[in-house]
C-alpha cells in the first residue's frame, strides 16, 4: 500500500498535495522508508507559493524527511543557510518558515539524545552525545542572529529545557562513567554545552526584562535546569577527583544582543557580591574576560593526569 501510495508523488504538482502525500505515507508507514525521506527533500528543494498553513506544511515536511533518512547535522546546515542569508538548497526554507521549522528540528533533537543508548556507555555514545550537544548549540545560537522572534525563543526554552533534563538523567551519568578513559571527550562536550546554556541564561533576562508573560513563565523552571546542571556537573568532578577543574563565575544578565540589562547597574554600583549564596543568579561559565569568581585554591583530590589538564568553568 505505501509502494502504491509513493508512486503517485510525481503526479503530485502542487505544494500541499505533496504534503497530504508524505502525511498520509507517514501515518501509514512503517519504520524508516529512504524514498519518502527522497520525496520531502524533493519537496523542499520546490519553490511554492505561500499561504497560510505554508509554514506548518514545510514544518511537517522536514519531520518527515528526518523521519526518513535525513541526518541532523544535514538539516542543521540547511537552516544554518537560511539564518546566515547565504542560500539553502532547499527553496522552501526561509526566513517565514523558520520559526515553525526550527520547533520540529529542535524537537527531534531531543528525540535523538533521549534515544542514545547509555546502559553500557562507549566510544559511539560519547560520540554520538557530541553530535547532539554540537547540533544544540549551533540551534540555540539562531535566537542570537535572529533578533526577537518569539516563537523562535518559547521554543528554545521549552525544548532546551527539555533537551537538558535527558542530558542530565541520561547524557551526564554516561560521561561519568567515561571521564578515566575518555576524559578529553568528556571535557570537550562539557566545554560546548556552555555556549548554549550561558545564551539560555541571556534568553531569560531578555524574557523577564520585556515583560513577556508567556516567555517569562517558562523562566523559573528554566534557570532550576541550569542550575541542577552546574550542580551535577561540580558533584561529577568531584567524583572523579578534580574539582581544582571547576569554577563558579557570576553571569551577568544581558540581552539577546549580549548588553548588559540596566536594571542590574544599582547592585553593582552598591558594591554588592554578585554571587551571593543564590545558586539561582549562576549559570554556565562567566561572562568573558571575568573569572573573579574562579575558585583557584581548590585542589585537585587526586594526582590523575587528566584531571591536572581539565578547566571548566561554571
Amino acid at each position: 500500500t505505501l509502494q502504491y501510495l509513493l508512486s503517485f508523488s510525481e503526479g503530485c504538482t502542487s505544494f500541499f498535495s505533496q504534503v497530504s502525500l508524505v502525511r498520509c505515507c507517514s501515518v501509514i508507514a512503517d519504520g524508516q522508508h529512504p524514498r519518502l525521506g527522497e520525496i520531502c527533500r524533493k519537496c523542499l528543494e520546490g519553490t511554492w507559493e505561500g499561504g497560510p498553513k505554508h509554514s506548518d506544511g514545510v514544518a511537517m515536511l522536514v519531520r518527515s524527511w528526518l523521519e526518513h533518512g535525513a541526518e541532523m547535522e544535514e538539516v542543521v546546515g540547511e537552516l544554518q543557510r537560511v539564518v546566515d542569508k547565504t542560500g539553502s538548497n532547499l527553496p522552501s526554507l526561509t526566513r517565514s518558515t523558520l520559526p515553525p521549522v526550527y520547533r520540529v528540528v529542535c524537537e527531534k533533537l531531543v528525540g535523538n539524545l533521549r534515544k542514545i543508548s547509555t546502559d553500557t556507555p562507549d566510544e559511539n555514545t560519547v560520540i554520538d552525545l557530541a553530535e547532539c550537544v554540537n547540533n544544540f548549540a549551533v540551534l540555540i545560537s539562531f535566537i542570537k542572529q535572529i533578533n526577537n522572534s518569539r516563537p523562535m525563543i518559547r521554543s528554545a526554552l521549552t525544548l532546551g529545557q527539555r533537551f537538558l533534563e535527558v542530558f542530565l538523567s541520561k547524557g551526564l551519568p554516561a560521561l561519568s562513567g567515561l571521564m578515566k578513559e575518555q576524559w578529553l571527550e568528556v571535557q570537550s562536550i562539557l566545554k560546548r554545552l556552555q555556549t548554549p546554556t550561558r545564551y539560555l541564561h541571556h534568553v531569560t533576562g531578555h524574557s523577564k526584562s520585556i515583560r513577556d508573560i508567556a516567555l517569562t513563565a517558562k523562566v523559573p523552571q528554566m534557570k532550576k535546569t541550569l542550575e541542577l546542571l552546574v550542580l551535577k556537573v561540580k558533584a561529577m568532578l568531584a567524583a572523579h577527583g578534580c574539582s581544582a577543574a571547576f569554577w563558579l563565575g557570576n553571569l551577568k544578565q544581558r540581552d539577546l544582543k549580549g548588553q548588559e540589562i540596566l536594571s542590574q547597574e544599582p547592585q553593582k554600583d552598591e558594591g554588592e557580591d554578585e554571587a551571593g549564596s543564590d545558586i539561582s543568579e549562576l549559570s554556565i561559565d562567566t561572562d568573558e574576560g571575568e573569572e573573579e569568581g574562579r575558585g583557584e585554591d581548590d585542589p585537585c583530590e587526586d594526582s590523575d593526569p587528566y584531571s591536572e589538564s581539565m578547566s571548566i568553568g561554571y
